[in-house]
């Protein structure tokens, strides 16, 4: 009888828990290599004329390019201008993004998806649809193209939001709700709940094992159990907390963002960052990281150096849930006059003008602590869930089947 009974919780758990799970890594991979190519395109120069020149056939090197549709060539071509210039984009076997309406990168970022659509399965696009597109340029008889170089492929936005909203709000939106559920799971529970119901007929049939057959049949509704009593409050305490974990994952690479253009910010004797940084943009404007306490006052302003450098109105303060006050860090582009330090909005609109409320590198780590402590409080209400009502199933079949 235990063999017929391992044999009911291994179906249960191939079926249930680690097909879909193969698919949720698969699923959480995709989106991570979503946000990481973003980041990585948004380092990339801006296309112009100048880059394409009259070349003919040839890889130049790679860009992104900012534009509004054009004109859709052929099944799998479009091109895109932006008033200087036109480049176009090879979609065969690509899928482009689309990135929905917001203000702001924070407003409607738990209800906002990013969809992943293949291009042979949009029908239409109307002309002035707002692109961005990254990756390999080619240069075709002095036109320049976007296409797969290798293993790379061009990643196509279509967003409708203002264009410095663009990554942020692609990190925050670009994951899934709930990578467990995806493409695999209902015909791996479907196939496993049948499964297990074909089992149960079986062992109540020639073999006369009750106890295994109430066990098979009791697990067979086991997907429908989270949503009944007496366990169903433990749902939304599932959810809550898987939410929340969302949220941090989120937040941990939001902070993150603008030390992309510092990559080793640090030093190898383990000092902490120094407190003035400065580096080039993509299209060589200048950009610098200062850290420091933050002055009140109007307008506010930051001390870093023992300078006094005052903090542009427009700057956008990152809303850190578990982040620290005693020193902030400013990101943006810069002008030198007279000697002091002026800060404003880059010119470059992948680049922010953007204040954190602590060390991005302390918080990214609480944040991600945080996250895996709360999905794992999740794990644990939706199992109790299950465990408490396939339980309860079990012992109401037990009467029932007598």
């Amino acid at each position: 009888m235990l063999w017929y009974v391992a044999l009911v919780f291994a179906i249960a758990a191939v079926f249930y828990l680690a097909v879909p799970g193969m698919g949720a890594f698969i699923v959480r991979g995709q989106w991570r290599l979503f946000r990481r190519t973003i980041g990585e395109i948004s380092r990339y120069p801006m296309a112009n004329a100048r880059a394409v020149g009259r070349s003919k056939n040839v890889f130049i090197g790679y860009f992104r390019f900012f534009g509004t549709l054009e004109s859709i060539q052929g099944d799998d071509r479009i091109w895109i201008a932006n008033g200087h210039g036109s480049v176009a984009v090879d979609l065969n076997h690509l899928s482009v993004y689309m990135l929905p309406a917001s203000a702001s990168p924070r407003e409607g970022r738990d209800e906002a998806d990013l969809a992943a659509v293949p291009w042979n399965r949009i029908f239409s696009l109307s002309e002035g649809t707002t692109i961005l597109v990254g990756g390999a340029l080619f240069a075709e008889d002095g036109r320049g193209v976007f296409r797969p170089h290798g293993r790379q492929k061009p990643l196509v936005v279509i967003y409708d939001c203002k264009r410095e909203h663009i990554v942020p709000q692609a990190v925050r939106s670009g994951r899934h709700r709930n990578e467990f559920w995806n493409l695999f799971t209902i015909p791996s529970i479907v196939t496993g709940s049948f499964t297990l119901f074909l089992l149960a007929y079986f062992f109540l049939g020639p073999l006369d094992q009750r106890i295994p057959a109430l066990i098979a049949l009791a697990m067979s509704l086991a997907p429908v159990a989270p949503f009944l009593p007496p366990g169903f409050p433990l749902y939304f305490l599932y959810r809550l907390y898987w939410k929340k974990a969302r949220s941090l994952r989120a937040e941990r690479d939001l902070v993150m963002l603008p030390m992309r253009y510092f990559p080793s910010h640090g030093d190898s004797t383990g000092e902490a960052p120094r407190q003035l940084r400065a580096t080039l943009l993509p299209d060589l404007e200048p950009y610098i990281m200062l850290r420091g306490r933050e002055q009140p006052g109007t307008p506010p302003s930051i001390v870093a150096s023992g300078e006094r450098i005052l903090i542009p109105p427009d700057t956008r303060r990152l809303e850190i849930s578990r982040g620290t006050e005693a020193e902030s860090y400013v990101f943006g582009a810069y002008d030198e006059v007279d000697g002091s330090i002026l800060l404003r909005k880059p010119d470059d609109p992948m680049a922010e003008l953007v204040l954190v409320p602590g060390n991005p590198e302390e918080i990214a780590a609480k944040c991600g602590s945080a996250a895996r402590t709360y999905e794992f409080v999740s794990a644990f209400f939706i199992g109790a869930n299950v465990a408490l009502n396939v339980t309860a199933i079990l012992f109401l079949l037990s009467y029932i089947v007598g």
